[in-house]
């Protein structure tokens, strides 16, 4: 066994008081396996300490549950940036300590209160270039059934739909989310797919838009890249439209009441270092939020299908607005949808 630092000595007995190990939980497959191998375990050596993780389907109830009832065995979660923001203002995570997290190390809107950014994450349009040679390169031409017929999977939902249905009808990215806010700006939105739904499929699983353009039920989807762009990379003939990708950030946030919590920041600074990230990239095209892992050039040229290479003049996803109309738009959309 190799020695350890008087610091991480310390640590390690201290912390081999607690009862239960240091649990981190992400979204699991495969890249939680490699999270593992290039995250998780060198942070667990370099410390003596044990880090076990599981895997949860980003649904915040369990943890808000473990909080209420003061009963709490994740330590380290992996969240949607939403459920970010409205944990923190509801007392489900604990304020990043900014003294022993790099606050100066992530991408702009990299971090909140509660959160330090992990992974971003996006959505675009793609279809198979072998049954199409050309296909819709914006949300115009996506809505263009004359130039470009077939039907069209989107996303069962308001979120993000409703974005690329005022991008469609001529909207600037920077006039989005102001004109939804408004009343004008919903019913223009809600028109616009009142016009494409004879030529529409919703989607509600992450798989579902590649399977449907598989299973040839779709010729054009709106699905998450990093999906599409896996698929591309074992082979698949899938032409990934980048010019219509809308983007945001997962975060790693500590739960309230863990009894882990400074070690649990410590992970936190750790998996958003450079080193540790840099090799989970070299085993897995990810979109790290850590500035200088995203910007790296090598990286960036290693992998063309990297979300990284394309978020110049993409639209980033507002969490604020989806927090304050979320609720109200997507009961709007569930009866623009059953009626």
């Amino acid at each position: 066994m190799r020695r350890l630092g008087l610091a991480a000595v310390m640590i390690a007995l201290a912390f081999g008081a607690s009862a239960r190990d240091l649990t981190v939980v992400a979204g699991g497959g495969p890249l939680q396996d490699h999270m593992r191998r290039t995250l998780f375990q060198p942070f667990a050596a370099a410390n003596g300490i044990a880090v076990a993780d599981t895997a949860y389907d980003y649904n915040v109830g369990p943890i808000r549950a473990m909080v209420r009832a003061g009963n709490v065995t994740w330590d380290v979660v992996l969240v949607e940036a939403p459920d970010l923001v409205q944990g923190c203002d509801d007392g489900m995570f604990e304020r990043i300590d900014w003294s022993v997290v790099d606050r100066q190390k992530f991408l702009p809107g990299g971090t909140s209160e509660c959160g330090a950014g992990a992974i971003g994450w996006g959505v675009s349009v793609f279809y198979d270039n072998h049954r199409h040679a050309n296909g819709p390169a914006s949300f115009a031409e996506f809505w263009d059934v004359a130039r470009f017929p077939g039907r069209r999977a989107m996303r069962r939902g308001a979120r993000m739909t409703m974005e690329i249905a005022l991008l469609s009808d001529g909207v600037a990215m920077a006039d989005v989310y102001p004109l939804l806010a408004t009343p004008e700006g919903q019913r223009r939105a809600f028109a616009r797919l009142d016009q494409l739904r004879p030529s529409l499929m919703f989607w509600s699983g992450g798989q579902q838009p590649i399977e449907l353009i598989n299973a040839g039920e779709v010729d054009y989807a709106f699905g998450f890249v990093g999906r599409t762009a896996n698929a591309i990379r074992a082979g698949a003939p899938l032409a990934l439209r980048w010019e219509t990708l809308l983007y945001t950030y997962d975060f790693w946030a500590v739960v309230r009441g863990s009894e882990h919590t400074a070690m649990a920041m410590r992970l936190i600074e750790s998996l958003t270092d450079e080193a540790p990230l840099l090799a989970l990239s070299a085993a897995w095209p990810v979109n790290p939020v850590t500035a200088s892992v995203a910007r790296n050039p090598a990286l960036l040229a290693a992998n063309p299908l990297m979300m990284s290479n394309h978020v110049d003049g993409a639209l980033r996803m507002d969490t604020e607005f989806w927090l304050e109309h979320g609720s109200d738009l997507e009961q709007r959309f569930t009866a623009w949808l059953n009626r």
